[in-house]
C-alpha cells in the first residue's frame, strides 16, 4: 500500500498515518527524496528512526558526490566574484531609479560604495526620493545579510522602519491594490479582522482623548465616546483561520526544517 505525503506534513505524524494502515501489509511513502517502508508491528518511533538514518546516509553520499563538489567550488568561485564586485547604482533620471533593481550589497565597503554613488551626484526633486530609498535598502539588506534573518524576521523589520520614518504611534496594515485580484487574499477580511483586533486600543485612546481635549470639536468628541463606549470594544475578538490569515503549522512548529515536507 501506498502513501501519499503532502508538503507541509511532518515526518512524526506521517510514521503515525504509515503505522495506523500498516495493520497487514507494508506500507511505502516518500518523503524529502527518501522512500520509507513500514512494516506491521513497527512503531511509528521506529519508522522515523530509519528514516533519519537514511537521510542522513543519502545527504554524506551526495557531499561526497563528483557533481557536489564541483557544484561546491563553482558556488565559491561566484561567491569570491561577488564579495570582490563593485557596486554602484548606474540608474540616473527618476525613471529609471525607480525601476532599479534592489541593492544587495555583502560587505561594508560595497554598502558605502553604493550609498555615496546614489549620494554623490546632481539630483533634482524627484530622484532625492529613489536616493534615500535606494540607500535605505541597501543597508537593510546588508544588515539582513550580516545577520542571517529570516523572511519573516525581515518582514517585521521593514514595517517597523516604515513604523518609524511614518511616525505611526499605533497599529497599522499594508493594503496591496493586487490582492483584490485573487478571493483568497480579498484586504477587505483582513481589514474587518485587523480592526477587531484594534477595538482595545481604539477604545482605550478615545477615552484617553475624551479625558484630554474636552473641547474639541463636538462631531469629533461624538465619535471618540461611541469608539469609547461600544460594547465589544474592550473585548478582543477571535481571529479567523483563513487562507489570508492562516501560516501553518511550520511557523510555530521548532522542530528540525528537514523534517518538514517540502
Amino acid at each position: 500500500m501506498e502513501l501519499e505525503t503532502f508538503a507541509g506534513n511532518h515526518i512524526s505524524e506521517v510514521c503515525k498515518r504509515a503505522v495506523a494502515l500498516a495493520t497487514s501489509e507494508d506500507v511505502t511513502f516518500e518523503f524529502n527524496g527518501i522512500e520509507v517502508v513500514a512494516r506491521p508491528g513497527e512503531s511509528a518511533e521506529q519508522i522515523e528512526a530509519r528514516w533519519h538514518t537514511d537521510l542522513a546516509a543519502a545527504s554524506e553520499r551526495r557531499q561526497n558526490s563528483q557533481e557536489y563538489k564541483d557544484a561546491e567550488a563553482k558556488r565559491e568561485e561566484e561567491w569570491r566574484q561577488k564579495l570582490a564586485a563593485h557596486l554602484t547604482e548606474p540608474a540616473q533620471t527618476e525613471a529609471d531609479m525607480r525601476e532599479a533593481k534592489d541593492p544587495w550589497p555583502c560587505t561594508i565597503e560595497q554598502l558605502v560604495e553604493y550609498v555615496q554613488s546614489v549620494t554623490k551626484r546632481q539630483h533634482d526633486y524627484g530622484t532625492c526620493v529613489y536616493a534615500m530609498s535606494l540607500a535605505a535598502t541597501a543597508a537593510f539588506n546588508f544588515v539582513a545579510h550580516q545577520l542571517g534573518v529570516t523572511g519573516f524576521q525581515s518582514s517585521c523589520a521593514d514595517l517597523d522602519f516604515l513604523r518609524r520614518s511614518r511616525g505611526i504611534k499605533g497599529p497599522f496594515m499594508l493594503v496591496k491594490g493586487e490582492d483584490f485580484l485573487y478571493p483568497q487574499c480579498d484586504p477587505r477580511g483582513k481589514l474587518a479582522e485587523a480592526l477587531a483586533d484594534w477595538n482595545p486600543w481604539l477604545c482605550e485612546q478615545a477615552a484617553k482623548k475624551l479625558a484630554e481635549t474636552p473641547g474639541a470639536h463636538p462631531d469629533v468628541v461624538a465619535h471618540w465616546k461611541r469608539l469609547a463606549e461600544a460594547p465589544d470594544a474592550r473585548r478582543k475578538a477571535p481571529r479567523r483561520a483563513t487562507a489570508a490569515t492562516y501560516r501553518g503549522p511550520a511557523m510555530l512548529d521548532l522542530r528540525a526544517p528537514e523534517a518538514w515536507s517540502d
